[in-house]
């Protein structure tokens, strides 16, 4: 084996490669285990010999993934921290005395008084970051967190610097289960921005992956991706993870790094000439064990994103595939990101999955159901696919789109899918099958429409969705 030339060994191990779990488990329901894999095959094989780990090492990170840090690192500089601070003033590092004497002199403005008394029991100055040397604040009980990279990320650049692997790294997922929970305070926002701008600065100023994948709780994603979430009621869904990737192809469009297409820079979905948009919300099965379930609203970081493209980006260098997983969603939800999708004039492919995966046995699992009725779940299912019928029939995507569901694993949903598609085609609108989940635009079955029910229901959807959005504030 040793004397075997390495195009021949990088052959041979291109027999153990295996999809990475971040594409194997992106349409299961999300957790924060998404790149973890009980099947290493190439890890094992780099640590056979040095020779073996310097031929698979571009290989091997290939895939890479970025954890953002856990440790909290902002405090809130108040009136009683700057008093405990004036008692220990020898104790303070530079970075500390800074922080004292600019805010003691904003404190002094705000009045006069004790930092103990009542009134300035809410006076809340400043947001200040920790750094290495800041014992003092280190010892305050309440430290914040937001977004940051992990404190190695420097070395890890320094590795990818020093066995070239930057044109290497293809694909990217940052990750955390922290919770971000400061969106109620108001002066967070600027610290906010600042570490999310950071972040990405940090990521593509240094590499430039095809594929990004994000993996947070809803409310750090929504700071990720410089969106709100519009929404009251994500106690009732109990999302703990969602995904999102963003997916670049084509090398061309890098022509099209210009202000007039899209305002480069700042947000994460404005950071490539992205072509795919693809986002996992998980279950919303919790929610229909509460009251009037109905009336609840899903987290609408997607929503708000989709509207971006729609309202930012140019056609040239606009998304031109999509696409949605979530568990039993409910329909109203599905029809925000519906008319969303209909302001994108780009789209050639549209892509659902909206039951569970043959990896979830969710319905057969009581714990998981609590007071759900399956009767619910498949009347929503319905909506969304009724919705999803007055999309494809309205949407000019033009010859050779494809739709695909991903829900057509088991015969008896296959064919309810097949029958919203074949009202299309009633509809007088050519969808040709490709495969056992997918229909292909195919303009030379047009033919001339028949009165049909689903058409209707689908008509009637639309109808809807255009009502919703004369009321929607976009």
């Amino acid at each position: 084996m040793e004397r075997l030339p390495n195009e021949l060994l990088v052959s041979i191990a291109s027999h153990l490669d295996v999809d990475a779990p971040s594409v194997k488990k992106f349409s299961h329901e999300p957790t924060a285990r998404l790149t973890v894999s009980d099947d290493t095959p190439l890890k094992n094989l780099s640590q056979v010999s040095w020779r073996w780990r310097k031929i698979l090492l571009p290989i091997l990170f290939r895939y890479s993934r970025i954890p953002l840090d856990p440790s909290p690192q902002w405090v809130p500089i108040d009136a009683r921290i700057l008093d405990n601070m004036q008692g220990q003033l020898t104790k303070l590092s530079n970075h500390e005395i800074q922080i004292y004497t600019r805010m003691m002199s904003k404190f002094k403005a705000t009045g006069t008084g004790s930092a103990f008394d009542q009134a300035f029991d809410d006076v809340l100055i400043n947001l200040c970051r920790v750094e290495d040397d800041d014992k003092v604040l280190k010892s305050v009980p309440h430290i914040l967190w937001f977004p940051h990279l992990f404190k190695n990320f420097a070395q890890f650049l320094q590795f990818v610097e020093q066995y070239d692997l930057k044109n290497h790294i293809k694909n990217i997922v940052v990750y955390t289960d922290k919770e971000y929970q400061l969106r109620h305070v108001s002066t967070a926002d600027a610290p906010l921005a600042h570490a999310i701008h950071e972040i990405w600065d940090q990521i593509f100023s240094n590499l430039d992956p095809n594929r990004l994948v994000v993996a947070a709780p809803p409310s750090t994603l929504s700071a990720l991706l410089d969106a709100q979430m519009l929404s009251s009621d994500t106690w009732a869904f109990d999302m703990k993870m969602h995904y999102v990737e963003f997916l670049q192809q084509d090398p061309q469009r890098s022509a099209h790094r210009n202000r007039e297409c899209r305002p480069w820079g700042n947000a994460l979905v404005h950071r490539k000439p992205w072509t795919h948009l693809g986002y996992n919300e998980g279950s919303s099965i919790t929610a229909y064990s509460t009251y009037e379930y109905h009336l609840k609203q899903s987290p609408k970081m997607l929503y708000l994103t989709l509207l971006r493209l729609a309202k930012e980006v140019q056609n040239c260098c606009n998304i031109t595939s999509f696409s949605f997983i979530g568990v039993f969603p409910f329909s109203t939800n599905l029809n925000a990101i519906i008319r969303a999708l209909q302001k994108i004039p780009t789209l050639r492919e549209i892509q659902v999955q909206l039951a569970p995966g043959p990896e979830n046995d969710l319905l057969n699992t009581p714990k998981r159901l609590g007071r759900a009725q399956s009767a619910d779940l498949w009347l929503e299912w319905n909506g969304c696919y009724s919705a999803l019928a007055g999309l494809l029939g309205t949407q000019e995507l033009g010859d050779g789109a494809r739709f695909v569901s991903k829900d057509c694993g088991e015969k008896e949903v296959a064919k309810e899918v097949e029958e919203y598609i074949e009202s299309l085609q009633k509809r007088g609108q050519g969808w040709r099958k490709d495969g056992h989940e997918a229909w292909i635009r195919d303009t030379c079955l047009d033919q001339e429409a028949v009165p049909d029910e689903h058409v209707e229901d689908a008509e009637s959807a639309l109808h809807q969705l255009m009502l919703a959005a004369a009321h929607e504030l976009d």
